[in-house]
C-alpha cells in the first residue's frame, strides 16, 4: 500500500515538475537570445571556433576565425560562460575584430518571437511527446513494472529535451542539469531493457553501476567547480556522450540476444520491433551529431534536425509494452517505413509548392527537415492530447463506454434481440489478438450452423478443410488438439454438453507467437463460455421460431374464424334472403294461380248447367294448370338447373353463356380442353363448377365495368380447372383478405369455401386498371 502512495505521489511530483520546467523554459526562450558562438584561447586571443547559423552571432555578422576583443566591455577570459563552458551565451554586447576589417561592436537583440518559436518549436515538442508517450503507456498500464520503467525513461529523455535550448542561452545551472539529465539517460534505457527481459541480468547491472558511477563522476566535477576548483568543464561534455554510447551498445546487445530466441517466443518478436526503431531513430544522431562531437569535427548536420529521428524511439517502446501480442514485426516496419517515406514525399512536396508560391525564400535540406518536423510533431501531439482526453472522458464522463467483453455479455444475456453469433466470436478474436476464428455448431438432420470472423471470412477453401476434420473428430475423439504445418488454424477447442456441440477452430496470433499451455487452460474455458453463449442463442432462435409460428398460426386460425363467423352469418342472411324471393315468387305466381284454380273449381261445382259451360271452364283450368307447372319449373330451374342435371356441365355452361349474352352487353370467350360435352361428373362437382362460373361472371357484370372475358375450362392430371379473366379495371389484391372480413363479395367468398370443402383450390389475381383472374382447381 505505501508502496502505491510512493508510486503515485512521485509521478504526480515527476509530471508537476516537468510542466514547471517547461514553463521556466518557455520563459527564458522567449526573453533570452541564443548567440550560437564557441570561444577557444589560443596563444591569449579568444578565437570563434564555431558559429551556429541560426545564432544570433552569425546574424551579426561573427565568423569562425574571427577575434572576439570583450564581451559586455569586459575580458572574454573572466566572462563566466566563456570560461566555464567556452561560449558567449547571455552576451549584449560583443567587440569583435574580424581579419582585414576594423573592430567593430556587435549589438545582439532578441530575434522576433515567430523565429524563435519556429526554430526552438520541433525540439521542445519532441521532450513533450516523451513526456505524454509515457503518461499515456502508465495510465494505460498503472500495474505494469515495464510501463514505470518507460515512464521515467521517457520523463527524463523529455526533460533532457526541454532543457537543451534553455542550457545553450546560458541559464545558471541549466549546462549542468542538461548534462546530468543526459548521462542518466542510459541508465534508465538498460534498465528499461532489463525489466522487459523479465530476466535479472547480471552484467546488465554491472553496467548500470558503470554508468550510474560515471554519472556521480560528472556531478562530483560540477560540485568541484562551482566550489571554485580549477577543472576544465568544456571536455566534461563527452562523459554523458560516452555513457550513451556504452547504454546504446548494451541495449542493442540485449536485443540481438533476445533475437536469437525461438520463433515462437513473443520476445523475439518485440526485440526485433525495438531494435529495427532504435537503429531509426538513434542512428542518424549518432552518426550526424554524436560522432562528430567525440572525434572534435565540424557537426554534419544541425542537432535539432537529427534528434527528430528519435521520436519514433518512445512511440515504438509504448506500443511494445501496451500490446501483448504483437502484429509480424516485418509487417510493423513495413508498414512504419512506407507511413515515414509517404509523410517524407508530402511534405517535400509541400515545401517545394511553398517555396514557388514565395512563402520560402531558401529551400535547404534544413529548411524542408524543419517543415517536416512541424508537421510530424504537430500530428504526433495531435493524436497523444486525442488519447489523453479520450481516456479522460472514457473514466470519468462517459463512464458508460468503459466496458470490457464481460460487460457486454452481461449486456447481452439481458437483451436476448441483441444476440448476434458473429459479433459475439468477433469480440472474441479482438480480444486475443487473433488472426480469425472459425466456429461450427451441430444442427438438425447433419447440418451446421457456420460462423467465419476475419482471415476466414469468405475463405470457402479453409473452411472446408475445417468442416471436414471436425466431422472426423465429432465421430472419432473430441478432444483438443493443436496443428502444425499448413493446416488453416493453430487451436480446435471442442464444446460437448447434452444436446449441443460446437467446435471452435481459433488461427494464428497477429504476432504469430504459439499459445502456451496456461493460455490454453484459459481459452478452453473462454471457449466453454462461448459454447454456452451460442447453444443460449440457438435455443432462444429455435423458441422464437416456434412462438413465430404458433403466433402466425394463431392469427390465421383467428382471421380464419372471423371469416367463418361472418359467413356463417351471411349464410343465414342469403338464405332468409333466398326464402323470402322464394316465398315472394310462390306468392305473386303459384299461389296466385291456385288459388285462381280453385275458385274456378268452385263456380264449376256451383254452376255446372250446361255441356257448354263445362267443357269451357274445363278449359280454362288446363291454362292454369300449365301456368303452375311452368312456374314450378322454373322456380326449380332457378334452385338447380335443368340442363346441368340433364344434360351436364359443358351444355349447362354453354346455355347459361347465351342468355347472358342475350341480357347483357358482355362478349364470354369459352375454351374447352380435354372435356368432351357428354362427360359427366360427380353432382357436387359439376355443381360447385357451375356455380363458381357463374359467379365468376356476375361479378364482372357488376363491378369490372370489362366488355369481354375469356374463360377456359381445361381436364388435366384429373383435375378440372377454371380460369375466367376480363380486362376490366381491375382492385388491389391486398383486398382480398379482407372480403371475409367484410363481407364483400359474399359470392365469391362462399364459393371458396365450397371449392375448398372438396379438395380443391382457389386464387384470384389483379392489378388496378389490368383486370382480374379468377382460377379454380377441383379433383374429380
Amino acid at each position: 500500500m505505501l508502496d502505491k502512495m510512493f508510486r503515485r505521489l512521485a509521478l504526480r511530483t515527476a509530471n508537476a515538475v516537468f510542466i514547471l520546467v517547461c514553463l521556466v523554459y518557455f520563459t527564458i526562450l522567449f526573453n533570452q537570445p541564443y548567440v550560437g558562438l564557441s570561444l577557444k584561447n589560443i596563444e591569449g586571443n579568444w578565437n570563434v571556433t564555431f558559429s551556429d547559423p541560426h545564432g544570433e552571432g552569425y546574424r551579426s555578422g561573427i565568423r569562425i576565425g574571427d577575434m572576439v576583443i570583450k564581451i559586455n566591455n569586459g575580458d572574454p577570459g573572466t566572462y563566466p560562460s566563456t570560461k566555464k563552458w567556452g561560449e558567449a551565451e547571455g552576451a549584449s554586447t560583443i567587440t569583435v575584430k574580424s581579419p582585414e576589417a576594423p573592430l567593430r561592436v556587435v549589438q545582439i537583440e532578441n530575434p522576433p518571437f515567430a523565429y524563435t518559436l519556429l526554430s526552438e518549436l520541433p525540439v521542445a515538442a519532441l521532450g513533450v511527446i516523451f513526456w505524454l508517450v509515457g503518461l499515456v503507456t502508465v495510465f494505460k498500464r498503472p500495474f505494469l513494472v515495464k510501463a514505470h520503467a518507460l515512464f521515467w525513461f521517457n520523463w527524463l529523455v523529455g526533460l533532457v529535451i526541454i532543457l537543451a535550448p534553455v542550457s545553450s542561452r546560458g541559464l545558471i545551472l541549466a549546462r549542468e542539469i542538461e548534462a546530468i539529465g543526459f548521462s542518466l539517460v542510459p541508465v534508465l534505457l538498460v534498465n528499461f531493457i532489463s525489466v522487459f527481459n523479465n530476466k535479472v541480468n547480471r552484467l546488465n547491472q554491472l553496467i548500470i553501476w558503470i554508468l550510474g558511477i560515471i554519472s556521480a563522476l560528472l556531478v562530483m566535477i560540477f560540485v568541484l567547480n562551482g566550489l571554485g576548483a580549477a577543472i576544465e568543464v568544456v571536455e566534461i561534455r563527452k562523459l554523458p556522450l560516452i555513457n550513451g554510447v556504452i547504454g546504446t551498445v548494451t541495449v542493442l546487445w540485449n536485443l540481438v540476444w533476445l533475437i536469437r530466441l525461438p520463433a515462437e517466443q513473443p520476445a523475439k518478436n518485440q526485440a526485433a520491433i525495438v531494435l529495427w526503431s532504435l537503429a531509426i531513430g538513434l542512428l542518424p544522431f549518432v552518426i550526424l551529431t554524436a560522432v562528430p562531437i567525440l572525434l572534435d569535427v565540424e557537426l554534419i548536420a544541425n542537432p535539432k534536425v537529427s534528434a527528430l529521428f528519435i521520436v519514433i524511439v518512445p512511440l515504438t517502446l509504448s506500443y511494445v509494452v501496451l500490446n501483448k501480442s504483437l502484429p509480424n514485426g516485418r509487417m510493423f516496419l513495413e508498414s512504419l517505413i512506407i507511413s515515414m517515406v509517404s509523410g517524407i514525399l508530402t511534405c517535400l512536396a509541400c515545401a517545394y509548392f511553398l517555396f514557388l508560391i514565395g512563402m520560402i525564400n531558401d529551400l535547404k535540406l534544413e529548411t524542408y527537415l524543419l517543415w517536416l518536423s512541424l508537421t510530424a510533431m504537430a500530428l504526433v501531439i495531435f493524436n497523444l492530447f486525442k488519447a489523453l482526453v479520450h481516456y479522460a472522458a472514457d473514466k470519468y464522463i462517459f463512464t458508460h463506454r468503459n466496458r470490457g467483453i464481460g460487460t457486454k455479455i452481461v449486456e447481452l444475456h439481458r437483451n436476448s434481440s441483441s444476440m448476434n453469433e458473429v459479433l459475439i466470436v468477433e469480440e472474441l478474436i479482438n480480444q486475443l489478438g487473433l488472426e480469425g476464428a472459425f466456429v461450427i455448431v451441430d444442427g438438425q438432420e447433419e447440418r451446421y450452423t457456420k460462423t467465419a470472423v476475419g482471415r476466414y471470412l469468405g475463405n470457402a477453401k479453409e473452411q472446408a478443410i475445417m468442416e471436414d476434420y471436425y466431422r472426423i473428430a465429432k465421430n472419432t475423439r473430441h478432444t483438443i488438439q493443436y496443428f502444425t504445418g499448413n493446416f488453416p488454424a493453430e487451436l480446435y477447442i471442442p464444446v460437448v454438453s447434452e444436446e449441443f456441440a460446437c467446435g471452435i477452430f481459433l488461427s494464428h496470433r497477429r504476432s504469430y507467437i504459439k499459445f502456451k499451455s496456461n493460455e490454453v487452460l484459459i481459452l478452453t474455458k473462454v471457449c466453454d463460455q462461448l459454447g454456452q453463449r451460442l447453444k443460449l442463442i440457438r435455443d432462444m432462435k429455435q423458441l422464437s421460431r416456434e412462438i413465430n409460428a404458433i403466433e402466425k398460426k394463431s392469427w390465421e386460425t383467428q382471421r380464419r374464424s372471423q371469416g367463418l363467423e361472418v359467413i356463417n352469418r351471411l349464410l343465414f342472411s342469403n338464405l332468409e334472403e333466398e326464402k323470402k324471393v322464394l316465398a315472394r315468387e310462390i306468392h305473386d305466381g303459384v299461389l296466385q294461380i291456385g288459388l285462381d284454380l280453385n275458385r274456378r273449381m268452385k263456380e264449376l261445382i256451383t254452376n255446372f248447367s250446361t255441356e257448354s259451360n263445362c267443357i269451357q271452364a274445363i278449359l280454362e283450368m288446363q291454362d292454369m294448370m300449365e301456368d303452375l307447372n311452368y312456374e314450378l319449373r322454373s322456380i326449380c330451374s332457378n334452385l338447380r338447373p335443368s340442363s346441368l342435371r340433364d344434360l351436364g356441365l359443358i351444355p349447362a355452361v354453354e346455355v347459361m353463356f347465351q342468355q347472358i349474352m342475350q341480357k347483357e352487353l358482355l362478349v364470354i370467350v369459352l375454351e374447352v380442353r380435354g372435356v368432351t360435352r357428354e362427360a359427366r361428373f360427380n353432382e357436387d362437382i359439376e355443381l360447385v363448377a357451375f356455380r363458381f362460373l357463374q359467379e365468376g361472371i356476375n361479378n364482372v357484370i357488376k363491378h369490372s365495368g370489362s366488355s369481354g372475358v375469356n374463360v377456359t375450362i381445361t381436364l388435366v392430371n384429373k383435375k378440372i380447372e377454371m380460369i375466367m379473366k376480363d380486362s376490366g379495371k381491375g382492385f388491389d389484391p391486398r383486398e382480398i383478405a379482407d372480403w371475409s372480413l367484410t363481407g364483400n363479395h359474399f359470392g365469391i367468398i362462399g364459393m371458396k369455401e365450397r371449392i375448398e370443402s372438396l379438395g380443391g383450390e382457389f386464387s384470384i389475381t389483379a392489378k388496378i386498371g389490368q383486370g382480374a383472374t379468377l382460377k379454380a382447381s377441383i379433383p374429380i
